[in-house]
């Protein structure tokens, strides 16, 4: 076998200029090899619940900023999100709000694209999961088939959205950049998971003004992107702020602190958190207590009823508008026809129990309505309450509170945190209308742009330029054996070097928990050692190496059973065998030798390892998430 050895490090930087956005555009369309004019933009927030879409051009940004998708198929209403819903029938797919009443659609199938054994307790066996699980079989339809179902009518919608604003011919004038944002606590393969549903859904197909490129983006990062950077005139260099992106499963939370203001740079302050504690939970308690009242007649209801109930009276209605009374005011609940004709014998009118049901309408309480939100709120509180004392920890001082997603939008929400932060003197901050709803697609199209700046070697005015790594990222090496660190049942003697040699000893580029400095890149340098040509040949046909993961606190010195595969990086090798180097070994042979580095180039929340001869890459293992947990 090849030894691989470890010889020294070293870190690369990049400058570090910077101008305003106007100045910034004005110097970057100077370039006659600029293109900026010829992009579009396209954010697309795919969620468990409800799944938006935004687009801008670099124009778009500057004059008007970006432009949410507020108008969906077959709803008359300004929505800044569509259901994520599907509904197969007769060979016919249906989505968001045009699946009809009465149907009984295919729900939460983004969460089935996480492996059993990463799905926690509280959810995997949960009805709509085994529903969804059990519709898709049936349909002969995979996760990702689902999803590239759906993606693919989002993003025909999303393209004639943009050809009524501005002209065919204009649009296909344009290159798409399309970036789609994944939870935080998503695991890699879960990311690429979606990477082939989108290129199912066509989104990467063939169009005339060149390949539409897609990128990722973690969801409580482009909800920072956006909630942040549109205070900008607001924030002061060293304001620390939580963004707390409350969505329909997952409420996923991340601290930033303001490095600067103009430009505004933003660092990841402590290492962000998630669970799932979104408003999915909060509808199934308010169903629980639907249940409870109407009883045995609650099964009488149709899929058209139980809407009814659900989304028009509740969703639509009273939980984005609830906020606690002390006075005797009834949250009024509309039962549909059907109920009365059930087995349990209910009437239009029912004093016999609280909430009591009076000319068809159940009246709530405050308190029956606050006890829905009980459960969800106080977990919520529990994981902000983790990042302001993490932030303490650190000598940091939380300033805000951001409020983004469809839950993030709750005036209830927002007024109970004001209520447990007033002593501490953090402000909870919600913006009105759809902003909070719409944050992460918005984010998504700054994200974009910030990528498109840099790939012309532009600092952007708006950069993220830390974050924080949820795993330890490294490689298995050979060193020489150390009686005063290794163990003696772990030496081997190795002809070549003549000294005992030790396999397995991590080679750790990044630890859990400390801070990547975006685009920085940090190389580390080895070697590969061949003794005759039938080993190196045997090697160039299946050359590769693997970087390895660990998301305990304290990494392991050795590669064990807590590390893992992050990624592979395949190798090509052009050289013969008898072009290899000569290398003289401490022990007498003369082998042939290959020096290479390994590079890590962190890109916000992303990393991408490559493999270098000399200047020549042999190896890239593409971008992989660094956020995961």
């Amino acid at each position: 076998m090849p030894l691989f050895r470890s010889k020294s490090q070293r870190n690369l930087t990049k400058d570090d200029s910077t101008w305003s956005l106007k100045n910034l555009v004005d110097r970057v369309r100077k370039k006659n090899n600029s293109n900026l004019d010829d992009l579009m933009i396209i954010g697309i927030d795919f969620g468990t619940t409800y799944s938006g879409a935004a687009w801008a051009t670099v124009a778009d940004i500057e004059v008007d900023g970006v432009n949410v998708i507020t108008s969906w198929p077959d709803t008359g209403a300004q929505e800044g999100k569509a259901p994520t819903e599907l509904f197969y029938e007769h060979g016919k797919t249906m989505w968001g709000y045009e699946i009809p009443q009465e149907a009984d659609p295919v729900r939460w199938f983004k969460l089935l694209l996480l492996k059993d054994e990463d799905q926690p307790s509280e959810i995997k066996g949960h009805e709509y999961l085994v529903k969804a699980r059990n519709m898709l079989a049936d349909e002969g339809k995979s996760t990702v088939d689902a999803i590239a179902d759906y993606l693919h009518l989002l993003w025909g919608h999303v393209l004639k959205t943009i050809i009524k604003a501005r002209g065919k011919n204009v649009v296909e004038a344009l290159c798409f950049h399309v970036v789609i944002t994944v939870p935080a606590i998503w695991k890699n393969y879960a990311r690429d998971a979606m990477l082939e549903a989108a290129q199912k859904a066509g989104i990467t197909a063939t169009r005339r003004a060149g390949p539409t490129t897609i990128s990722f983006a973690p969801e409580p990062e482009a909800a920072a992107l956006a909630s942040i950077c549109e205070r900008a005139e607001n924030l002061a260099e060293g304001d620390v702020f939580v963004i707390c992106d409350a969505g329909g499963g997952t409420v996923d939370l991340i601290s930033y602190k303001v490095e600067s203001t103009d430009p505004v740079a933003l660092q990841e302050a402590v290492v962000g958190s998630g669970g799932l504690c979104g408003g999915i939970f909060i509808d199934q308690e308010f169903q629980r207590i639907c249940k409870a009242r109407l009883g045995r007649d609650w099964s009488s209801l149709s899929q058209t009823g139980i809407s009814d109930i659900m989304k028009g009276e509740w969703e639509n209605g009273i939980k984005r508008h609830f906020k606690p009374v002390t006075s005797s005011k009834a949250f009024i609940v509309k039962l549909p026809g059907e109920v009365f004709r059930g087995s349990g014998g209910i009437g239009l009118n029912d004093s016999s129990k609280k909430p009591i049901i009076k000319d068809g309408r159940i009246h709530f309480s405050s308190e029956d309505i606050e006890q829905t939100f009980t459960k969800s709120f106080n977990e919520i509180a529990a994981l902000l309450d983790a990042q302001v004392h993490s932030a303490k920890k650190s000598n940091l001082t939380v300033k805000g509170i951001i409020l983004v997603g469809g839950l993030g939008c709750s005036p209830y929400l927002q007024d109970y945190l004001k209520a447990k932060y007033k002593r501490k003197k953090i402000d909870v901050l919600q913006t009105d209308g759809m902003k909070p709803r719409t944050a992460i697609c918005r984010g998504a199209v700054y994200k974009g742009l910030i990528g498109a700046l840099n790939l012309l070697e532009h600092k952007s005015p708006v950069t993220i330029t830390s974050t924080l790594s949820r795993l330890s990222l490294g490689i298995a090496t050979e060193v020489p054996f150390d009686e005063d660190v290794h163990s003696e049942s772990d030496k081997y003697w190795d002809d070549v070097e003549d000294c005992y040699y030790v396999s397995g000893v991590m080679n750790w580029y990044i630890k859990k928990s400390q801070s990547v400095q975006k685009d920085k890149p940090l190389r580390k340098s080895f070697w590969w050692t061949f003794e005759s040509r039938h080993e190196y040949e045997k090697f160039v046909h299946n050359a590769k190496e693997v970087i390895l993961q660990c998301d305990h606190k304290k990494p392991p010195k050795m590669e064990n059973y807590l590390v893992t595969k992050f990624c592979e990086i395949k190798i090509s090798l052009a050289k013969s065998f008898e072009q290899l180097d000569d290398y003289d070994s401490p022990g007498g042979k003369r082998v042939k030798k290959i020096d290479f580095d390994i590079e890590m180039v962190p890109s916000g929340a992303s990393v991408e390892f490559s493999v270098y001869e000399g200047d020549r890459k042999i190896g890239t293992s593409g971008m992989g998430s660094i956020i995961d947990d």
